[in-house]
């Protein structure tokens, strides 16, 4: 096979000779141009994802002005719904004010077995209530530390095995008699 003769190829090797491009593409319309710009096929709200940045939280479950709810107890839970239902048991609501749900909306705290994502969510509770609640938890624990305590020891532990010893000793078993000798035959 024979290259058509070329004006340029005079005597020069073949790596040599200029290859000029065939018929120069068209260009791209203005639509496509801008296709090709955005991977998505709907347009993207660029201020509303500017406004929902969290770069001043230094941890994701952060919630920022939080001091603006003084009467409120904020508590941070996942989507499943025994923790729903526990944080409804306790008095928490799901927050609706839409400055604070957007805080967590792209956010996924894990998945289950299934591999279903599930997601934090944002509860808050009145102050007073939590504070009804550790009142009656305290009053729980004050009485049983009082229970524990040996101060608080009564002289009526006198029974069928122990014998009272007071308040000093303690109080103290009795191992015998027929019920505990040991048989060996």
């Amino acid at each position: 096979m024979t290259e058509p003769a070329n004006p340029f190829a005079s005597g020069l090797a073949p790596n040599l000779i200029p290859n000029p491009p065939g018929e120069i593409p068209a260009a791209p319309g203005a639509g496509d141009a801008m296709a090709r710009l955005s991977p998505f096929n709907e347009p993207q709200d660029v201020d509303a994802i500017i406004a929902n940045l969290t770069l001043d939280r230094p941890l994701k479950l952060f919630i920022p002005n939080r001091d603006k709810y003084p009467d409120w107890e904020f508590r941070i839970i996942n989507s499943i719904p025994q923790e729903i239902a526990d944080a409804h048991n306790r008095g928490y609501k799901e927050i609706s004010h839409p400055d604070l749900t957007g805080l967590f909306t792209d956010l996924v705290a894990g998945t289950d077995k299934t591999g279903k994502a599930y997601r934090p969510i944002l509860m808050a509770r009145p102050r007073a209530v939590g504070e009804h609640i550790r009142r009656v938890h305290r009053k729980q624990l004050a009485s049983l530390y009082a229970g524990m305590d040996p101060a608080n020891k009564t002289d009526g532990i006198d029974g069928k095995y122990t014998e009272n010893a007071g308040p000093a000793g303690g109080s103290k078993g009795r191992f015998t008699g027929d019920g505990w000798r040991i048989r060996t035959g």
